[in-house]
């Protein structure tokens, strides 16, 4: 048995009991699980055998629930459900990605489907381990760095047709939701989003958005559309990282008064990658240096690979993509020898099992806040 939030009510959910469902389901596996088109308060992993990968809604039977750590597993069967069609946007973008991706090797197809669809299910396992490994989970998964990419590309090109400022904020806002609305669902993505929605809107509203209120507005939002999200290890490192962004950076950035752009990213970076050190020591009890160096080097390499799929995917809208052809592939060749060689170092972690550690992250932090409060009075 566990409990569901079904509106203001809380119920309960047994086995050998039908309920109504929606979910993706990517290799027997369920995800993004909704039940009378709620999400569960609990973390829930479904398991249904003998359906094709796809989204489905419909009535399921609860075969077995077990629980581990707060955590449930759920087994299921099909008693009657329909497959949900892809809507026109994914239909296109997928026609699109398709015409673009011909002429590559397997591997290539799958890394780009991941980060240009959303969809990594087809990457081999043993890169998902080695990218996994060296701390770059978050740059193959649809998250915020890609967020950016978009905005950023969609911005390049639209400020040189479109010279009213209103005019450039609605298009970039309708542009990123097609796009969003394009891919496979992720709640990574969905969660920066909402932030660059949120943080498009007030640029609207006012000249200058305030980025701390626009963060605490996601936040919330994304709370409200599941409660669960809160122990996702996901947006606690995607919201630990903007708090480092937001509140620790610009101080760590004085240090580079002559505002040398090198140094100010390897600031950028390793802010970023400290300040998340509690939550790793937290679920893996292990501070890994690796991905702090990892990052570094192979983040803007990587950026770069997504940005110029980005912009072939945009040119096959044309008939193009094969202009950009030559520098992906050896884009990715470079990339994935850099993450074969990342992933052979051993010996650049540390095991640490104490709590303190997340104590004295959280009262560096109040103190920052504190002070930071105390120069805006004066």
């Amino acid at each position: 048995m566990l409990r569901i939030a079904t509106g203001l009510r809380i119920t309960e959910i047994f086995q050998k009991e039908v309920y109504r469902m929606s979910f993706n389901l990517v290799d027997s596996k369920v995800k993004d699980l909704k039940i009378n088109n709620k999400y569960p308060l609990k973390n829930i992993y479904g398991k249904l055998d003998y359906k094709e990968d796809g989204k489905y809604k419909g009535y399921f039977l609860v075969k077995s629930i077990k629980e581990y750590k707060d955590i449930y597993f759920i087994e299921l069967e099909d008693i009657k459900s329909e497959k949900i069609e892809n809507n026109f946007l994914e239909n296109y973008l997928q026609v699109l990605f398709n015409r673009a991706e011909e002429g590559y090797l397997y591997e290539t197809k799958n890394l780009n489907r991941a980060i240009l669809l959303g969809d990594n299910s087809r990457i081999k396992k043993s890169l998902q381990e080695k990218i996994r490994y060296i701390g770059l989970s978050h740059v193959f998964a649809m998250s915020g760095l890609h967020i950016g990419l978009v905005i950023a590309i969609f911005y390049f090109i639209l400020r040189r047709i479109i010279k009213n400022k209103i005019l450039l904020e609605v298009s970039l806002i309708l542009l990123l939701s097609l796009y969003y609305f394009s891919i496979k669902e992720s709640p990574s993505f969905t969660r920066a989003y909402i932030m660059a929605l949120v943080y498009l809107l007030g640029k609207l509203v006012y000249e200058k958005i305030d980025l701390a209120k626009s963060l605490i507005i996601s936040a919330y939002l994304s709370i409200l559309i599941k409660p669960t999200v809160v122990f996702s290890l996901s947006f606690q490192l995607s919201y630990g990282a903007m708090i480092a962004i937001i509140y620790i950076f610009p101080y760590i950035r004085k240090i580079n008064y002559k505002k040398i752009k090198i140094l100010d990213y390897f600031f950028f970076t390793t802010t970023i990658q400290i300040f998340l050190i509690p939550i790793t020591v937290y679920y893996f009890n292990t501070i890994q240096f690796l991905s702090l160096i990892s990052n570094l080097i192979l983040l803007p390499l990587a950026s770069f690979y997504i940005t110029i799929n980005y912009i072939a995917l945009f040119l096959e809208n044309f008939y193009l993509s094969f202009i950009l052809k030559p520098i992906i592939k050896i884009s990715y060749n470079f990339l994935i020898y850099l993450i074969d060689f990342f992933s052979k170092f051993s010996y650049l972690s540390i095991e640490y099992e104490s709590q303190k550690l997340i104590y004295i992250y959280s009262i560096v932090v109040v103190l920052i806040l504190i002070y930071k409060k105390s120069l805006l009075k004066k």
